[in-house]
């Protein structure tokens, strides 16, 4: 069994496969029934925040998930079986970061064509692209640190650390606004209050910091797991 049928097999197991792609979409459905009763302006900040709220919650499903099967002795029947441990981490984080990109994808596009975008300048549609992929990158560094926490906790610590983890970080993050580019700057893209004269700018430099952040993120998870006795 390779290492990616394997993961997708325990998230499918634990009901967390499903939660990966329905958040996103639950976010922008979310975001659309709040436009068609408030208008096009709280929709978009809607998104914005449910985008936010789905990427913490995804990788709060990473991490549990990841703590569930060091629990369950699955990882070190993996191990085991001389399957690399950075192997048995990066299939961990790799193959969410690719269910949590389509879904996003996914719900960014709904929400693209249902909310209507501002009378003052439509964006085109690679500034649309720039925006879903910065909004869906803050997702695989969070993955990746609760993957990290996951090593030595239980899923339940997993998952508040994680939460608790982001809630504290979202403060500096809403208090600096769009006033510098930060790891979360995808967000204030999909509700349409960021810069608008730098919006590609703006969403690939938030992009490379999310991914700088993923890279040392996993790095840490993996000298964690690297360590760990299964």
């Amino acid at each position: 069994m390779t290492l990616p049928v394997h993961v997708a097999r325990q998230l499918w197991i634990q009901l967390r496969l499903l939660g990966l792609i329905v958040l996103p979409a639950v976010a922008a459905i979310g975001a659309v029934i709040i436009e068609g009763q408030f208008g096009s302006d709280a929709g978009r900040i809607s998104l914005g925040i449910g985008f936010a709220v789905a990427a913490v919650l995804c990788a709060a499903l990473v991490g549990t998930g990841f703590a569930e099967e060091i629990g369950s002795g699955a990882a070190a029947w993996l191990v085991v079986r001389a399957v690399p441990r950075n192997a048995v981490i990066g299939a961990w984080l790799g193959l969410p970061i690719v269910v949590i990109f389509f879904a996003f994808v996914v719900a960014g596009i709904l929400a693209v064509l249902a909310i209507p975008p501002s009378l003052e300048r439509t964006p085109n549609p690679f500034e649309v692209a720039v925006a879903i992929v910065a909004s869906a990158a803050p997702a695989f560094a969070l993955s990746a640190g609760s993957l990290a926490i996951a090593v030595r906790a239980t899923g339940r610590v997993t998952a508040l650390a994680t939460v608790g983890g982001a809630a504290v970080l979202a403060v500096p993050m809403v208090l600096l606004g769009t006033s510098v580019v930060h790891p979360a700057s995808g967000f204030w893209l999909a509700a349409g209050v960021a810069p608008g004269d730098l919006p590609i700018t703006v969403g690939l430099q938030a992009t490379g910091l999310c991914l700088v952040l993923t890279a040392a993120a996993w790095l840490v998870a993996a000298r964690r797991f690297g360590r760990r006795d299964l």
